[in-house]
């Protein structure tokens, strides 16, 4: 839970740098689900979304999920966007 809070906090510094550039609201969370794809279905039955941006740590095994993530995340429809921190 340590690392999700760090997270946390790299996500709130970085949020107003989003807004700016989207010209509007922009929703960012952290989830520390076994799979995220889950974490973000939940959000998306919850809240109006236009495009989803994914940033993942860029290693090993965990880069090779979290691609396979984004391919999953193409087919709900939304723009996807991923991100290297």
């Amino acid at each position: 839970h340590e690392k999700a809070e760090a997270a946390e906090r790299v996500l709130h510094d970085a949020l107003a740098a989003f807004r700016e550039v989207a010209g509007g609201p922009v929703l960012g969370s952290v989830s520390i689900r076994h799979d995220p794809y889950d974490a973000i279905e939940e959000t998306l039955r919850d809240e109006p979304i236009d495009e989803i941006i994914v940033a993942v740590a860029p290693h090993g095994l965990s880069k090779m999920l979290h691609q396979d993530l984004v391919h999953r995340l193409a087919h709900l429809g939304l723009r996807v966007t991923s991100a290297v921190p």
